[in-house]
């Protein structure tokens, strides 16, 4: 079993994941927001049945599948990649790795969305106004802390409100999954990767399958307005990793106290000036195909998963799911 597997890592490089099933209530005390960590999805270990090949990125693959009565994406690196010497002699970098960075922007929008859904209509949630510094950004989250909202003593408002915006229809991520290299197909003509040679498996985040379609400008200015609300940093606007106004990759996004946030990219956009294309870009150049086997050495297309599928649920659990997986380059791994 993956999940074996993945429990082997050293705990030091795991990405920011928990064995809990994603189901009910997120946990949310302030250190919880400050360090979100994404729950497992419910149907993980089910057999996954591959439908076609999406598209790939710089750190995996992305497949419609389907998985038992689910859907997932994968990731291609297992392990958190190795800090390097800086040029000068001064120190290390560490290098990046979409798998920690994803789970953690999604984890924390899981618990936003829920707390918002949940909040008490007599004590509105203290976090109102346009974010203008790291500080007013910080204290907006903790806002929704279990500690905020069972102090005894209201949290003021802010000087400068604003409405709280609504959740906008975010993509769902049903959670983090694995999937055994020798289980991906080979995609024909192959795609490069990098994956870790040592290791049979890949992580993978379950996602919910969002078609190609044109920019819906209503749709993008919620999503907008929502990401700035929360004080999340925005990667500049790449028209295939949008779907009718919905964001579908979110490695685009970097949760507040994340590696990659940067207090200059939380910004009130206007959603005409963002979509400076409204059409759905899909950047494959080669049109490719799942042929029959899987690939199991590097270098062959499909050797390992990344993102993961969604599907349709019924309160919170998922039923049915038709879904796409994509695979992403990651480093160090736990096991879309």
């Amino acid at each position: 079993m993956a999940s074996l597997a993945c429990e082997k890592s050293n705990p030091a490089d795991l990405p920011p994941i928990e064995n809990e099933i994603l189901e009910g209530a997120p946990s949310s005390t302030w250190r919880d927001l400050r360090n979100p960590k994404l729950r497992r999805f419910p149907r993980h270990g089910a057999e996954i049945t591959w439908l076609d090949y999406l598209g790939h990125g710089i750190a995996g693959l992305v497949f419609k599948v389907t998985i038992g009565v689910g859907d997932p994406s994968q990731f291609w690196r297992a392990r958190r990649p190795k800090s390097r010497p800086r040029p000068n002699g001064d120190g290390f970098i560490q290098g990046e790795w979409p798998f920690e960075d994803e789970c953690r922007n999604v984890a924390l929008l899981e618990k936003l969305k829920w707390l918002i859904a949940t909040a008490d209509v007599d004590r509105p949630l203290p976090i109102l106004r346009r974010p203008k510094t790291p500080h007013d950004i910080a204290a907006n989250l903790r806002g929704f802390s279990d500690e905020a909202r069972d102090s005894p003593l209201p949290t003021p408002l802010p000087d400068d409100p604003i409405p709280m915006p609504p959740v906008p229809a975010l993509t769902e991520c049903y959670g983090w999954t694995t999937v055994r290299r020798d289980a991906i197909p080979r995609v024909s003509p192959a795609v490069s990767d990098y994956v870790d040679a040592d290791i049979d498996w890949h992580w993978a985040l379950v996602y919910e399958l969002v078609p190609g379609a044109p920019q819906d400008l209503t749709v993008g200015q919620a999503h907008l307005d929502f990401f700035y609300a929360m004080g999340f940093a925005m990667e500049a606007y790449k028209p295939d990793n949008w779907r009718g106004g919905r964001l579908v990759d979110f490695n685009d996004v970097s949760a507040p106290f994340s590696t990659g946030w940067r207090r200059s990219a939380v910004v009130l956009r206007d959603a005409g000036m963002w979509f400076w294309t409204l059409g759905f870009e899909d950047e494959r150049r080669v049109e490719r195909r799942i042929v029959t086997g899987s690939a199991t050495r590097r270098g062959e297309g499909g050797s390992v998963p990344a993102a993961a599928a969604r599907g349709r649920g019924v309160n919170g659990k998922s039923k049915g799911f038709e879904s796409t997986v994509s695979s992403r380059r990651c480093s160090e791994s736990l096991g879309s």
